[in-house]
């Protein structure tokens, strides 16, 4: 196998898991969403298929078409400086957000604290005020639409947990999340209670009661969204629907994500232009080291790390294009690509970091309303 195959064998494997992981999951594919959705709706992860497969999302169009709100629950793990991967899923709240999504983001302390990510709970706290939380308000969102809130922080979500752990069963969680992800007695109330409250805390009167709720997840978290939706149903909740998006790939890798844990495999928000061109310049890219031969075959844009930062941060969906049949051509060259992913994402990642700094009224946007319902 020469280069050009291999790097046609990451495409077509890429494309298979995918597709297969969304059967197996019983999902379905964007593609019928996209054809019948119109332009003014069409929000731009779905437009560059980031957004890859959904499980129920029609009443949230009907919403969406209808313009009333809907609610959108997204969590963050807070064990390291956001990275690109990250800002993905907060550029699609963003896009939902404008559609008339109310935004709730739990930044899960507890779970990094529990899963090892992190040595103590006071650096996990740390890390959410400090580093994650004024990120999130940099991307602009609306104050009086977006509640966030640290785990630890926001006590009564505990108590409905263990509400929660009466509708649900040992046997469930381990067969969803298996048991080696249920190491210890806290990953088992996490996985198992803590992110169902997550999910479903919106549905309780104090939030105005069972409502339609979209949760936007990677396809290795689908299992909660199953066992959420069959609580939903015991509990007489609306089961919540889901949306899958496409990981971000290593820049090492294509085929696997960017890791916060994993330096370099990803672009930091928080990374310097010097840092970030040293990282595009060093890439993993879907074209042949022959010049020869990538003037005769082209590259192969679906197995190109690089591509995929385009993919997702350029605006002018006509450039992207034009990029796009240019390379698979071979008339654009890997060096003359990665020069341009370098000016774009600097440009994204500084314009981050100016916005981070002028952050302001972090407070508004805290959740601080007591839940007792649950308790009566």
């Amino acid at each position: 196998m020469n280069e050009y195959q291999e790097k046609i064998a990451i495409k077509k494997r890429l494309a298979i898991y995918y597709r297969d992981q969304s059967v197996k999951n019983g999902l379905t594919d964007m593609r019928r969403i996209k054809a019948y959705l119109p332009d003014d709706l069409m929000f731009r992860q779905l437009k560059r298929d980031l957004v890859i497969a959904h499980l129920d999302f029609e009443p949230i169009l009907e919403l969406i078409a209808d313009k009333k709100e809907f609610v959108v629950v997204s969590g963050l793990n807070p064990s390291s400086t956001l990275h690109l991967g990250h800002q993905i899923l907060f550029d699609l709240l963003l896009s939902l957000q404008k559609l008339g999504g109310r935004i709730y983001i739990p930044l899960t302390n507890d779970e990094s604290y529990i899963d090892g990510k992190v040595q103590t709970m006071g650096e996990s706290k740390r890390v959410a005020y400090e580093e994650i939380l004024p990120s999130i308000i940099a991307f602009g969102f609306d104050p009086k639409r977006t509640h966030i809130y640290v785990d630890t922080e926001y006590p009564t979500l505990y108590p409905f947990a263990m509400r929660l752990s009466k509708y649900v069963s040992m046997a469930e969680v381990e067969s969803l999340f298996g048991k080696e992800s249920l190491v210890t007695p806290g990953q088992i109330f996490y996985r198992g209670c803590v992110q169902l409250a997550e999910i479903l805390m919106p549905q309780l009167p104090e939030f105005g009661g069972p409502k339609h709720t979209l949760i936007p997840v990677g396809i290795d978290q689908h299992p909660y969204i199953l066992l959420a939706r069959d609580v939903a149903k015991r509990m007489g909740m609306v089961p919540p629907s889901e949306l899958v998006m496409r990981f971000l790939p290593s820049l090492k890798d294509p085929e696997q994500k960017m890791s916060g844990s994993k330096p370099e495999t990803a672009i930091y928000l928080s990374d310097t232009s010097e840092v970030i061109g040293k990282k595009i310049a060093s890439a993993f890219t879907g074209a042949v080291s022959s010049l020869e031969e990538h003037r005769k075959f082209g590259a192969v844009p679906e197995a190109c790390s690089v591509f995929a930062l385009l993919s997702a941060y350029l605006e002018s969906d006509r450039e992207l294009q034009d990029l796009y049949s240019r390379y698979t051509k071979g008339e654009l060259l890997t060096k003359e690509l990665k020069e341009i992913a370098k000016r774009c994402i600097t440009s994204v990642v500084f314009s981050h970091q100016q916005k981070k700094i002028a952050a302001q009224d972090k407070e508004v946007y805290l959740l601080t309303r007591p839940i007792q319902s649950y308790l009566d």
